[in-house]
This record gives structure tokens, sequence and C-alpha cells, in this order.
């Protein structure tokens, strides 16, 4: 939607839905009806993991809008890099309920409603919430995909401004961001492979109950099962959409494990050859420090990023930027450093393996790196002896 457009809309989904406020002030009955909407997961990448959404229904009046935090551009400028450094604006939506259940009845996906059990103050603080928020000044919201997204900004919108303390159930067993993320993800090898270059250390770490509600299904679980003032938050569920059942999509052919070990083979093949025939190549040497350098740029660049889960990342032992600054000396000047300081930094790696979970292929790739180093070291230092010895024998 363009930028114009969508203020359009929402200032008349703001005058409208104001209205009623305007000039007096509004008695909530049993017309008013607020729900937390839960949408099954969808096949792009930013939807794997569901959707998150606030009904308000006043049968009285007619208004029955959904209302979400998930509205973006992939037409921003540089928005890949922005959104690894954290640096990604969203928007808040509006929308009638109809044209809601029909974009998600499109795309096969399934939507739970939970009407809450509120009082008339409640749906007033929420209504004036809701009102506030939809101010143009107020829509966009810098996005986090753990600490501030579409499920947390909408359970905020409703909880936060209750007359009491919602009360969730304990915690079934402790769970991390990335072992949430793989229990929705596990179909699909190479979103989960790419979100596991990305997140570090942090997305190791035990999570509390709040911030499990990331997901918009544990929020979903967490409601149904939460008491508001000695009494269920949760009046009534309904089921809105069942979600279509759909085969998932063959991508690319081959699975990380399976790139990883043709790695493997490559490597292998080139290590026999020197390792039998005493000699270094310098052309697999260049590659392997020009993609390993290239690939140390991005994780560089992520030591600077606003998500927490990002920034801190082991796999930079693995992939840095050095063996940029290292390649000439190294290939063209022959010289031993590069391979001594790459040796150090993968083992320290794999040491960092013990507070951070890496994927298996990265694991494969790092320790083949490992041996090509150590190869390459025993090599060169063989070299070396048999020029000395020529030398002395001259």
């Amino acid at each position: 939607m363009k930028k114009g457009l969508f203020y359009i809309v929402l200032l008349f989904f703001l005058s409208v839905f104001g209205a009623t406020a305007g000039g007096r002030p509004v008695v909530y009955a049993d017309s008013v009806q607020v729900s937390l909407l839960t949408c099954s997961p969808g096949e792009e990448v930013w939807a794997q993991y569901g959707h998150t959404a606030i009904r308000y229904l006043d049968r009285k009046s007619g208004e029955d809008i959904a209302v979400n935090y998930g509205i973006f551009s992939q037409d921003q400028p540089y928005f890949i890099p922005r959104f690894i450094l954290g640096l990604t604006d969203y928007r808040m939506g509006v929308e009638p309920m109809d044209m809601f259940l029909a974009q998600y009845r499109y795309e096969g996906r399934g939507v739970i409603e939970q009407v809450l059990n509120l009082s008339a103050e409640d749906k007033q603080a929420i209504h004036s919430a809701l009102l506030e928020n939809m101010k143009p000044e107020n829509v966009v919201y810098r996005y986090n995909f753990f600490y501030d997204n579409c499920t947390t900004r909408a359970r905020d919108m409703l909880v936060n401004h209750l007359h009491g303390k919602v009360t969730y159930p304990v915690a079934d067993k402790p769970e991390t961001f990335r072992s949430m993320l793989h229990r929705w993800n596990h179909d699909y090898e190479w979103s989960q492979f790419g979100e596991d270059l990305l997140l570090g250390v942090n997305a190791d770490r035990k999570t509390t109950k709040a911030e499990q509600q990331f997901l918009p299904d544990n929020l979903r679980c967490d409601f149904e099962k939460a008491t508001y003032n000695g009494r269920p938050l949760v009046a009534e569920t309904h089921t809105l959409l069942p979600p279509q059942k759909k085969g998932i999509e063959s991508g690319f052919p081959l699975s990380p494990l399976s790139v990883s070990l043709l790695f493997v083979l490559l490597c292998v093949v080139m290590m026999t050859f020197s390792n039998l025939k005493r000699q270094l190549y310098w052309g697999w040497d260049a590659f392997l420090m020009l993609v390993s350098g290239l690939l140390g740029m991005i994780y560089f660049i992520m030591l600077f990023s606003q998500h927490p889960c990002v920034s801190l990342n082991v796999i930079i032992f693995f992939f840095n930027p050095l063996p940029l600054f290292f390649l000439y000396s190294t290939v063209k000047k022959k010289r031993d450093t590069w391979w001594k300081i790459w040796s150090i930094l993968i083992v320290l790696g794999f040491a960092g393996c013990l507070f951070q979970r890496v994927s298996v292929p990265v694991l494969i790739v790092a320790l083949f790196l490992l041996l090509h180093c150590i190869l390459h070291l025993r090599i060169s230092r063989s070299l070396k002896r048999v020029a000395q010895r020529e030398k002395a024998h001259e």
C-alpha cells in the first residue's frame, strides 16, 4: 500500500472510529466486543510464524475493524540492511474485518478469535488508546522481531489498558528464542538455516514468559489460560477461518547440509592433491579467503545491530573480514600469518559453541577450514625446510 493511500484510509477509520467519542462520553455495554485475533502461518518468510491482530466490534453502531501492527514495505530503501541492523519501521494498520478475513481466506490461512472478558471501563480505555495510536504521528514504530513486534504490540495495547493484573500460566519448560523458532520453521530448511546464521548468543538464553509471547500462537495459548481479576481473561473462542493445508513448495533442490557436504568433498580433493604433491594451490586459498572475508563483512556489520539477539555471534570467529586484509600478503608473498590466526579463531569459535547453538552445516565447514589451515601450515613448513636444505647445498 502506498504511503499516501495508507494515511487516507487510516484517517478515514480514525474519523469513523472516533465519531462517537467526539461529542459525548461513550457508554460501553454488551454491544462492544474486543478480541485477540491469531492467524496461522503463511508461506512467506515473514509469515511463517503467524500473525496477531485486535478486533474491535460494536454491534450497535456497526463498527467492526481489525487493528494490526504488521504493516511494512519491502520497497523501503535499504530494507535488508536496515532489517539486519534493527532499523526497520513498521506501521499500525486498520481495515474492515470482512476485508481482513478475505485476505486471509485468499492466502488459505486460519484465524482464531478470542473474545476478551472485559469491563466497560476496560473497553473505554482500549478504545481511547487505539484512537491515540491511530494518529498519524503515532502509527509508525521501530520494529524488533523478538521484543517489539506485531504480537507484543497487540498484547500491550490490550493488557496495559486493563484495570487489573493479568496472570499467565507458568511456562511448561525453559525455552530459548532459537528453540521456539525451530518449532515453527523445521519444514523450511533454508529459512531455519538463514535465521541460525543471523542469530547469536543471546538467542540461546532462557526466556521469560513475556518474551515468549512474541510468537502469535504462544500469546494465544497464554491468553486462553490467563486470569484477570480472578476470572478467565478469554470469554469465548471462535474459529473464524480454518487453515487450509498446503504442500510445502520445493525451493532450492539441495539442503544446507548437502551444500556443506559438497564443500567437504571439494575440500578433501584439494587437500589430497596438496598433501600428495606437497604443493599449495594459491587460487584455492584466495577463494577461501575471499568468500570468508565477504561473509565476515556481514557479521562485522551485525556487531552494530540494535537487535540484541544478532549483535553478538560466535560465527564471526569462523568468518570475519580479516582475510581481506591478509589476502595480498598470503597469496602473493606466500606468508603463513593468516593461517595461524585463522586456526586460532576457528578454535575459539568452536569454544563459543558452548554458549551458542551453531547449525551443523556451519560446524562442518568450519572444521574443514581448520583442517585446511593445519595442512597448509604443515606443507608450508615442509617446503621451507626443503628450500633451506637446497640453499645450504649450493
